[in-house]
């Protein structure tokens, strides 16, 4: 079968199937010959149906260990101190008939799909005694629990709470061990799309798009409850929804959770990605923290806050990492400290959104354009005036207002985040970068 890539893209093109999932198991397989190397799936199809190709490449060279269905937090759980190498086969946040590879070292650093697994990968031919092999495999053998020790850590780590709590899984790799854990912390939890399927039958598994949040805002305002959580498909990105309905970004969860950690760690560094309020940097000032501004992605991020000894990182995309359990994302962690925020500050959820959300932002606006360099260029001079960072795309900081614009690494797209002092200064700079950008494009 042909799935649509994710992650992995840049190796093979927009498609995986058999063949490919075989060819990079074998390898990554010679790449770590004789070590051990952890393996695991989130619930997609695509991701099951590729599994035993991909397994079977690796065993030509390494010792396979397969942890089952997973989610990416759980992986790097289980990789970090204990496997040469940890693989989740998942595509996130996308529709069903995506799917891709994420990988990581033994310190839960991802490796780079660009960098460090293209220049080695090269395609072999996949047999028809190769496609028994896969056929045949029996996944049991290969089998180890990681679950236990990860079920353990947050159930030690977390504190229970009494709170009304409205939860959607969206049918994804949560609807196992984070599914246990939040029952057992939580008496008075409503749980909806709370069972795996690969289909995605109520939405799409995203934590960011509008139509994806419609069932956790109706089981939040039918139920009454404090707060709803949605996790996406591989259960590393975190959205959370008040009592009200009302969808918190990912950058004032970003500036909660920060404010909190600061109480019991003062001068902590704290990672934020270039899109987020300006109000994150302050907060972490404010409350004595070094804050740290980086550039947009996981794999940036993780090893920043390795080398820096970054106490905990947030983003706009609703990822949060937190040096405690290995420099990586912990949505469970995030979602204890917004409870700690909500019981020490004795505040409703929509009362600590209010007070974060001090600057209007209009959220991330994507452009399809026929150059992005030229684009980008023309922008560059008609902010002179202003000033200009380049840590990822451009950031440009005027008076009452900055933005940032970015090309996508994979489709011919700019993407917009700009936030101003007032509201009506943001809808007039939004303005004008859309027509700026639309007169630009049709030039060309």
């Amino acid at each position: 079968m042909v799935f649509k890539a994710y992650d992995i893209r840049g190796i093979y093109g927009r498609e995986l199937d058999e063949n490919f999932a075989y060819s990079l198991g074998k390898c990554i397989g010679k790449k770590f010959e004789n070590k051990k190397i952890l393996v695991g799936n989130d619930v997609r199809i695509g991701s099951k149906e590729l599994l035993p190709y991909f397994i079977v490449g690796l065993k030509e060279y390494a010792d396979v260990f397969y942890a089952g269905t997973i989610s990416t937090p759980l992986m790097y759980f289980g990789t970090k101190g204990k496997y040469d190498l940890g693989v989740i086969l998942t595509a996130s946040h996308n529709p069903p008939e995506y799917t891709g590879f994420k990988m990581c070292d033994k310190e839960a650093i991802p490796l780079s799909p660009i960098e460090e697994i293209k220049p080695i990968f090269k395609k072999y031919e996949l047999t028809e005694s190769i496609k028994e092999e896969a056929k045949n495999l029996n996944l049991d053998d290969l089998k180890v629990n990681i679950i236990e020790e990860y079920k353990k850590f947050f159930l030690k780590r977390c504190k229970a709470s009494d709170k009304k709590i409205a939860v959607d899984f969206a049918n994804g790799a949560t609807t196992i061990a984070e599914k246990e854990i939040l029952n057992e912390l939580f008496d008075n939890a409503v749980f909806i799309n709370d069972y795996p399927d690969g289909n995605f039958p109520a939405h799409q598994p995203d934590t960011l798009k509008m139509e994806c949040l419609k069932d956790i805002i109706r089981a939040v305002k039918k139920n009454n409850c404090e707060l709803g959580l949605i996790f996406d498909g591989d259960g590393d990105r975190l959205g959370i929804v008040d009592e009200n309905g009302n969808v918190l970004r990912g950058d004032i969860l970003t500036a909660i959770i920060a404010k909190e950690i600061l109480k019991e760690k003062s001068n902590a560094k704290i990672v934020y990605d270039l899109r987020c309020s300006k109000i994150v940097p302050e907060i972490i000032e404010k409350y004595g923290g070094i804050a740290i501004k980086s550039r947009v992605g996981h794999y940036f991020i993780k090893k920043l806050m390795h080398e820096i000894d970054a106490e905990f990182a947030g983003e706009l995309s609703n990822h949060f990492y937190f040096k405690e359990i290995g420099y990586f994302e912990s949505p469970l962690l995030a979602l204890n400290y917004i409870l700690k925020a909500m019981d020490e500050e004795n505040k409703s959820l929509s009362e600590l959104n209010k007070e974060f959300s001090k600057y209007p932002h209009s959220g991330e606006i994507n452009f399809r354009v026929k150059d992005q360099k030229y684009i980008m260029e023309k922008i560059k001079e008609h902010f002179k005036d202003c000033k200009l960072e380049e840590l990822d795309g451009i950031s440009i900081y005027c008076k009452n207002f900055w933005f940032n614009l970015r090309p996508s690494n994979t489709e011919p797209l700019l993407r917009l985040n700009l936030e101003a002092d007032d509201e009506k200064t943001m809808k007039e700079k939004v303005e004008e970068i859309k027509n700026l950008i639309a007169k630009l494009d049709a030039s060309l």
